[in-house]
């Protein structure tokens, strides 16, 4: 047993306090009494004093008794008195309160109530057993285990962090928060509790599959009965269409999570236009996908929506952010333009223009355009603007200044062709002694200049916006070489990086996020990044990153590829992550709210019924002997008003 308020030894000084001045007033009130004689015995001798007679006995023990029985309950309830533990057997109970997305879900039959409603409902209704001197720690329980508050002897506090809890974006990751609460349990020190899910358990097949719970001596489930039959979608993902261009393939994924079969319609709009409506059968627990064609360049906002509406609307609407296709505008002045053609025609995000060497004009490229001048084998009188590539410049003593590099020698069949390493231009180039029919040798003593040498000297060198290439890649043995088509991928992207940049754009839930990479990519270039700034933590595993984002962000992947290239994608992380199974809770757990002689209610607080206890020993006293006074008092009274008459 134990005292809240009072010690024993101060219940036990007030006690005798109170009954010591009790028995004093019981043995003053008997000595000095009132009793009904005949009149004459009023009259005494003279100068003889009254004989008095003192009783120290207590004519009504039961009067007595009730009182102080009725006093020493009123003390206890002020002690707070209960039997159980003392403070030092107090017991640490920890709350987990499920708060992943699906508790967002309506429940059918009851107007503006969810899951997370009813979590709530069945969490307070459980604090409410738990006793007063036990400490409690309620944890938000969604991807990651959040502590809502600190261990609370203060059962309010407790109670308005599971009020304030709502839905968050990710899954729930029930074993983390079952290892987090039993590790809170081990390090506060009391004697250990019970840790308590409330929510439905609903979790991934990935954690299902590899579910390892902690030992926990005292588990309790409060399940929540929630709707299952919902559909939803998965996730939506656009790419630039590599068989039509100004086209992007949006695909769609859905699911469906019930016990039938639904027939669903999914419809794509872009800027608030209509592109499209598909119809779906989507089998129980199972995925089905659907493509859309978008044909636009301009950059907007794609919209996914999911008929009929369900429980759960959360996941019956996405959107995700296309970019701009934007293309790099190629003017190339040759007499032979067949012979580059190819090259430049392969991909649809080259705009190539042909003109004959006659035709040269030094204007620039509109504002905002990404343009590329390549002159074949020809001075013009005036040197472009912006970004050129000069293929195989004729030597001529007479251009001065107007020769992007000075030529020091020009050579026929050099020998010992060498790209120089680790550059964006030979990103790729692997070749060595590639037969040349003839190239010119630039003077170039600079090396951060040199792109590719032979032993005679340099034959490609760029500095700033201009590149010169001392020989014609596209004659000769060397354009049946694997290194052409490579060389005038990197010279594309050098140009106009932005361009080319091979960009994936996809919509899906938050939480864990695995993004492809290439095999060949480089670790140390990778970046994950959100639309702020802010460098994410990911780790770089099987062709993959993975990294976690525990709410509703735009992250952007960024990676170098083998050509020099950037690959970005762009993850629109709006979508609720949704669960893949239901978990099914150990036998000869504790479960659902405790009843009354559950083994939690260790300490029943008994002040209330002490207080009404003490209060009816009193009244009853008082009925019992205190008006049998007063009567007598009245009949006193009476008597001496009628012999005084």
């Amino acid at each position: 047993m134990e005292f809240l308020n009072l010690t024993l030894g101060q219940v036990l000084v007030t006690f005798g306090a109170v009954a010591a001045f009790s028995v004093a007033l019981y043995l003053l009130d008997r000595t000095r009494r009132r009793q009904v004689v005949a009149t004459l015995r009023f009259w005494v001798n003279p100068g003889q004093p009254a004989p008095v007679s003192r009783n120290r006995k207590i004519q009504q023990k039961t009067s007595l008794l009730l009182q102080l029985l009725g006093m020493l309950l009123l003390l206890l309830a002020i002690a707070e008195f209960q039997f159980g533990g003392g403070i030092n057997k107090r017991r640490d109970h920890v709350l987990i309160l499920d708060t992943s997305a699906w508790m967002g879900a309506s429940v059918p039959g009851r107007a503006n109530a969810t899951l997370m409603d009813l979590a709530r409902a069945n969490a307070i209704a459980w604090l409410r057993a738990v006793p007063p001197s036990d400490r409690v720690l309620v944890v938000r329980a969604d991807g990651l285990a959040t502590p809502a508050t600190a261990w609370e002897l203060d059962h309010k506090k407790a109670v308005r962090a599971i009020l304030e809890s709502s839905p968050g974006a990710t899954a729930l990751n029930l074993t983390q928060n079952l290892e987090f609460a039993r590790a809170m349990q081990r390090r506060s020190g009391a004697t250990s509790g019970e840790i308590v899910y409330s929510g439905p358990g609903r979790i991934s097949s990935r954690e299902a599959n590899n579910m390892n719970l902690p030992v926990i001596p005292a588990l309790r489930v409060i399940p929540v009965d929630e709707p299952v039959e919902n559909s939803g979608l998965r996730s939506v993902g656009a790419r630039r269409s590599e068989t039509a261009p100004g086209t992007w393939d949006v695909l769609v994924r859905v699911h469906n999570y019930g016990k039938t079969g639904r027939s669903v319609n999914v419809t794509l709009n872009f800027g608030k236009a209509p592109q499209g409506l598909h119809q779906l059968n989507v089998p129980p627990g199972a995925d089905q996908e659907t493509t859309f064609q978008l044909r636009t360049k301009a950059a907007g906002i794609v919209e996914v929506r999911l008929y009929p509406q369900d429980a759960f609307a959360l996941d019956n609407y996405a959107a995700l952010e296309i970019p701009e296709q934007r293309t790099l505008h190629v003017v190339v002045y040759s007499d032979n333009p067949e012979a580059i053609r190819p090259a430049l025609a392969s991909d649809p995000r080259v705009n190539a223009e042909f003109r004959t060497r006659a035709q040269y004009t030094p204007a620039g490229f509109e504002k905002g355009e990404s343009g590329l001048v390549i002159l074949d084998r020809f001075h013009p009188s005036t040197r472009p603007p912006g970004n050129t590539v000069w293929i195989d410049p004729p030597w001529s003593a007479s251009s001065g200044d107007n020769q992007p590099f000075s030529i020091k020698e020009r050579t026929d069949h050099p020998d010992g062709l060498r790209w120089i390493p680790d550059l964006p231009l030979t990103q790729g180039l692997r070749a060595r002694n590639t037969q040349l029919e003839s190239a010119s040798i630039f003077d170039s003593t600079t090396v951060s200049d040199r792109i590719a040498e032979v032993e005679k000297g340099a034959v490609m060198v760029a500095r700033g916006n201009t590149i010169a290439i001392g020989f014609n890649p596209f004659s000769g043995q060397m354009r049946y070489e694997l290194s052409t088509p490579i060389l005038v991928g990197n010279i594309l992207h050098w140009a106009a990086p932005e361009v080319f940049r091979d960009v994936d754009v996809a919509t899906q839930s938050a939480g864990s996020v695995a993004s492809p990479v290439p095999a060949t990519v480089d670790r140390n270039s990778v970046q994950v990044l959100t639309d702020s700034g802010t460098l994410l933590p990911f780790n770089v595993h099987d062709r993959s990153v993975q990294f976690f984002v525990g709410e509703p962000a735009r992250v952007r992947v960024l990676a170098a590829s083998p050509l020099g290239t950037t690959t970005e994608r762009v993850f629109s992380l709006t979508l609720p992550e949704m669960w893949d199974t239901k978990w099914t809770p150990p036998t000869g757990i504790r479960k659902g709210i405790p009843a009354l002689t559950d083994s939690i209610r260790r300490s029943t607080i008994l002040w209330p019924w002490l207080t009404l206890a003490g209060l009816g020993l009193l009244l009853a006293e008082w009925i019992l002997y205190g008006s049998q006074s007063t009567s007598r008092l009245h009949v006193v009274k009476a008597i001496h008003h009628r012999e005084a008459a």
